[in-house]
């Protein structure tokens, strides 16, 4: 169980990855080793997965984001997740319960680019039974989980 000066670090971090370990300290009211215990602790149970850069996809012409719905053939379920997997459009895919088994969210240049890719790549390569597939137009709330 994380006590309150780890959840303090942990908010800390989310909001900036970067704040020096000396200004964190200073926050929390730790020394700089006690810290530096702690983030190796909290990576060691697996409380932090990872430290990264989102980038922005729109600054990279990445304009269009789908979704898509898929049911698969359940007998090639395994095959066709290895094929989403190595597919570089698709930056999430989930397996849910439903109808569609998958939830794939994909980035696209702009909506041509994504035509051809489902016309293409994905109704050649993977076993799909159904699909549909939504444009997202509007981000509401896009959010990780935070403490």
């Amino acid at each position: 169980m994380l006590n309150k000066k780890d959840m303090m670090i942990l908010s800390i971090l989310q909001e900036r990855a970067r704040t020096p370990i000396s200004e964190i300290a200073k926050q929390v009211g730790l020394s700089e080793n006690g810290v530096r215990y702690r983030l190796e602790k909290l990576e060691e149970e697996s409380y932090i997965k990872n430290y990264a850069v989102l980038l922005n996809p729109k600054n990279f012409g990445k304009k269009t984001f789908a979704i898509f719905d898929i049911e698969m053939e359940p007998k090639k379920m395994k095959e066709g997740i290895d094929k989403l997997y190595s597919i570089e459009e698709l930056i999430r895919i989930y397996q849910t319960t439903g109808q569609y088994s998958i939830k794939a969210f994909g980035l696209f240049d702009d909506e041509e680019e994504l035509t051809n890719f489902i016309s293409g790549r994905f109704l050649s390569e993977i076993p799909v039974r159904n699909y549909s597939v939504n444009i997202v137009t509007r981000s509401i709330k896009d959010d990780i989980y935070k403490v």
